[in-house]
């Protein structure tokens, strides 16, 4: 009985240090481990992740083996807050300005970046927070597509000069560049086989398959086939069996894309010689014929 009495107190304690939730006035405060952090009941915005970074980063720096974890029984909620598609949402309304909707989507992707270097420890023999760590960059390869959309959605508002200023121009290919570098950064993951589990790998490795597809459109050409080769590489070679068929179910998805694209960039250039080598019509009235 006495045993028991302890172990409820203990429980006890250890929910009140984890989270503590204070109503101010109304307002729902959520504290971890003392720091405050933002409230989870809602969808978060860049500010919220730049918030609970700061609070995360006092944590680490105090208590070993502190983060959130995902499948945590008191901070698992925490975790499925930060990779979310709730989080997503604002920066999709298509009723919100849309040059505001694009900052907030570049400035969320820096924050989720800042955040996957408190997850991931290069250091270590063994990844610490392994499950984490992989749900993180998953769910920044979301972030990243949907920057690509309202990137081009924004791209699509801009006259012929403006899409052909060299500013405009070189932040366009800035933005490609990151993708590319955050999509290879993605599949490098998958061959840390000794930092992660086995079980971990599978189920990144079924989330890559869903999330390549949205960002593989709006990578460049040579990114995209660098991209194939890769992943014919790690479908063929993997040592997990079941890595292997989750990447090699992906090729073919990637394959069509990249025919379907490849046939409409022909099109459109067949089309531009097409009007090109088309007699051009003229305007110009004939002189009338003066009988002076």
């Amino acid at each position: 009985m006495q045993l028991t009495n302890r172990y409820r107190s203990f429980s006890l304690l250890v929910i009140t240090l984890l989270l503590l939730w204070i109503n101010v006035a109304g307002a729902t405060q959520l504290f971890y481990l003392g720091e405050k952090i933002p409230d989870i009941q809602r969808p978060w915005s860049s500010t919220h992740y730049q918030s609970l970074i700061a609070a995360l980063q006092k944590v680490n720096q105090t208590q070993a083996d502190a983060l959130p974890r995902r499948s945590g029984e008191f901070t698992g909620p925490i975790y499925q807050r930060m990779v979310s598609d709730e989080n997503l949402k604002a920066q999709l309304n298509i009723y919100r300005p849309l040059v505001s909707r694009q900052n907030e989507a570049r400035e969320s992707l820096f924050q989720l970046k800042e955040l996957m270097r408190l997850y991931f420890d290069f250091n270590a023999a063994k990844q610490p927070y392994a499950a984490e760590a992989l749900g993180l960059m998953s769910y920044s390869l979301n972030q990243q597509a949907v920057l690509f959309s309202l990137t081009t959605e924004f791209w699509m508002t801009l006259s012929p000069g403006e899409q052909s200023n060299p500013v405009r121009l070189n932040g366009l290919v800035e933005t490609k560049d990151a993708a590319a570098l955050l999509t290879k950064s993605s599949l490098d993951y998958l061959e840390l086989t000794q930092q992660f589990g086995r079980e971990e790998l599978v189920l990144y490795s079924a989330d890559l398959s869903k999330q390549l597809p949205r960002l593989f459109v709006h990578l460049s050409s040579d990114a995209r086939q660098g991209l194939l080769e890769r992943i014919t590489y790690i479908g063929q070679s993997h040592s997990n069996p079941a890595v292997r068929t989750n990447i090699e179910s992906l090729r073919p998805v990637l394959v069509e894309l990249q025919d379907d694209m490849q046939q409409q960039l022909n099109l459109s250039k067949r089309k531009q010689t097409e009007q090109k080598s088309a007699p051009q019509l003229s305007l110009k009235l004939p002189k009338p014929d003066l009988p002076f």
